[in-house]
């Protein structure tokens, strides 16, 4: 077997759909194509880089690759291009020449998997560190018998040629002359001009401008060994300030962000070793922390995490000078609108004033401060768990009330999660009918195939889901509640006017303890067809999945809330006709878009199709089906790539 013989099967067999699709778009970008010794074929190709590319195949036809791009978790697109390269000079009978011995290409490819082997080969680690070691030792034998006029040439012809060894030998004498004050400024203007301009990458042209920081850690670094620990933390407090505003404004892949952690390192160990006092040490990193949107700090350990010996006298300063912070911060206006900003930041001053309490030991003012935010933050969660936590379980369930009339409208997020909590404790005392009801409740306000199983879970567990299972099914039916009497809906309390919401007598479980949620009836659709079907799946009744998928047809021509795959899947042993039915529309929806991946999933499809005749023993309909779609789709390349795979005849790619 040869190149020419290759189909597109062979080729997605070995590098996948979407490496041979986006190896396509890159045949035109293959240079200087030729045939090595053995029959390979080397290339060079363009991508980000100028990538020099070797494509072999093996005497089983078996296919292999080398490229000197970084990709490697298998054949890469170049490779694809080059032998679609190939079979395009083939097809158009312009054979591509010999590639020479000494082709510069081969010492490329040679080079590049030396690296790879050298980055994975931890004995060759070992031994390059150790002949290192010996190098070094050598080096210092000779520095030691140099002069020192020798060792002062050497050094300042080494500062030409190295910037980092000028800029610390320079540094030094600022520092011995006592010019503190001029080496402060000077790398106050490094981190200024460092940060001046944001970081952006450009993946298409293959080009990126990233600040380079390593001046400015380089100063960090001589300052701190000199003793100038106060200065760095100082420095590295305007470092921040404008690093994140350049952050803000960059577009890279986290790069200027690395930067900028690698000097703030630095920083950090020069906190440790500054004057100030602990209380103040502390604060000054809770500061900067709470300027971190970008994560820039979460690999760096400081006083907060180690190195501080921190009392708890140190920790209840803390805690009153951040209780004086969020005292002075401006709440949120009777009935305003969130404001996330100012929430946000008031949110994280408080949580960091509750960890100071709570590592002073002042443990008793922690739920009168989350009794006061909730207006503010609305901390509801983190003050029942307390609450809870605490043994006031009745205080708890006072608060998952008032937490969720507050937040069902707004933040229905944290209404829904104060649910829970309630549920939690219900199954905690081992009231599961009052724990079923809770899972009634959220079933009733948003109705699907989850929050049924979950319900009938937590029923079954109170040995009442026999009981209420053809009401929920009759609910999804008629869209009438069984659990009340009364259809008015409540937000605001139990009681709509004078109306009180009873408990149906049919119903068996109780009332929660919450007010009944009004719902969005906007988008209510009564019988609910696709939940009707789910369950019908999930409990085994295909009959009834496909009676539902029938006369939902008419409300929705393309069915996709009804989940058509899953239905077909579903019934495709004991209703394989109407399975095939649903698969061919599937199909004809497809194929429909005009796109690669639609017709790529539209040969999933007809894999399943293709099946579902050979169980039934009706290959006859099989052929005449796919001949159907060749006829069709005559003018559609790509979809006839994936009618041909399913042919089970090899087409040679070079025939078309």
């Amino acid at each position: 077997m040869n190149f020419a013989d290759l189909t597109w099967e062979d080729l997605k067999d070995w590098a996948g759909d979407r490496i041979v699709n986006r190896g396509k778009s890159y045949t035109r970008r293959v240079e200087d194509l030729r045939i090595t010794a053995d029959g390979a074929l080397i290339a060079w190709v363009q991508g980000g880089d100028r990538y020099a590319t070797l494509a072999k195949m093996g005497a089983d036809g078996g296919l292999s690759s080398q490229c000197t791009c970084p990709y490697s978790w298998g054949p890469c697109k170049h490779a694809v291009a080059v032998i679609l390269a190939y079979l395009d000079a083939e097809k158009n009978k312009q054979k591509p020449p010999k590639a020479e011995a000494d082709d510069e290409r081969f010492t490329e490819i040679a080079e590049a998997d030396d690296d790879l082997d050298d980055e994975d080969d931890t004995t060759q680690d070992v031994k390059l560190s150790s002949r290192a070691t010996k190098e070094d030792e050598g080096v210092r034998k000779h520095l030691e018998g140099l002069t020192k006029g020798e060792l002062v040439k050497l050094l300042l012809e080494g500062g030409n040629i190295i910037p980092e060894l000028r800029q610390q030998l320079s540094d030094k004498v600022e520092l011995q002359e006592g010019n503190v004050a001029k080496l402060i400024a000077a790398s106050r203007r490094e981190i200024e001009k460092a940060s001046r301009e944001p970081g952006w990458t450009n993946h298409w042209r293959g080009e990126s401008n990233i600040p380079d920081y390593s001046r400015v850690k380089q100063r960090l670094e001589n300052l701190l060994a000199a003793g100038q620990a106060n200065a760095v933390v100082e420095l590295g407090t305007y470092l921040m300030e404008r690093g994140i505003q350049q952050i803000e404004q960059s577009n890279d892949e986290g790069e200027t962000g690395m930067e900028i952690a690698g000097c703030m390192e630095v920083v950090f160990k020069a906190a440790l070793r500054s004057s100030l006092a602990v209380p103040q040490r502390l604060l000054w990193e809770i500061d900067l922390r709470l300027q971190d949107d970008y994560s820039l700090l979460d690999e760096i350990k400081g006083a907060l995490e180690q190195g501080a010996q921190c009392s708890k006298e140190d920790w209840g300063q803390v805690a009153d000078t951040l209780a004086a912070r969020l005292a002075k911060m401006p709440g949120r206006p009777t009935g305003a609108r969130d404001d996330f900003s100012s929430k946000y930041k008031r949110e994280r001053i408080m949580r960091w004033l509750l960890r100071a309490l709570e590592q002073a030991g002042r443990n008793d003012e922690v739920i009168p401060i989350l009794e006061r935010e909730t207006a503010q933050t609305q901390c509801y969660m983190q003050l029942v768990k307390t609450l809870i936590d605490s043994g006031r379980t009745e205080e708890a369930r006072e608060w998952v009330r008032k937490g969720f009339v507050e937040t069902l409208e707004h933040l229905p997020g944290i209404a829904w999660q104060l649910e829970e909590q309630l549920r939690e404790l219900a199954v905690h005392a081992k009231n599961y009918p009052l724990a079923a009801s809770y899972r009634a409740m959220e079933f009733f306000d948003k109705p699907n195939l989850q929050s049924y199983s979950e319900l009938q879970k937590a029923a079954v567990k109170a040995d009442l889901w026999d009981n209420i299972r053809g009401q929920i099914l009759n609910y999804l039916e008629t869209g009438r509640r069984p659990d009340t009497t009364s259809d008015d809906v409540e937000q605001s309390g139990r009681q709509r006017g004078k109306k009180a919401v009873t408990a149906s007598p049919i119903w068996p479980l109780p009332l929660p303890e919450l007010p009944r949620v009004k719902r969005d009836t906007r988008w209510n659709r009564f019988p609910d067809i696709s939940t009707l079907i789910d369950i019908a799946i999930l409990e085994g009744r295909h009959n009834d999945a496909l009676c539902w998928y029938r006369k939902g047809q008419p409300i929705d021509a393309y069915g996709g809330g009804h989940k058509d795959a899953e239905l077909a899947q579903a019934v495709a042993k004991s209703h394989p006709d109407e399975a095939i039915t649903i698969w061919k529309n599937l199909v004809a929806g497809e194929i429909s878009h005009a796109k690669p991946a639609a017709y790529q999933a539209a040969g999933g499809y007809l894999m399943k199709i293709k099946g579902a005749y050979e169980r039934t023993k009706r290959d006859a309909e099989w052929k005449a089906y796919l001949a159907g779609l060749l006829q069709q789709n005559s003018r559609r390349p790509r979809m006839l790539d994936v009618l041909n795979s399913l042919t089970g005849r090899r087409v040679p790619i070079i025939s078309r």
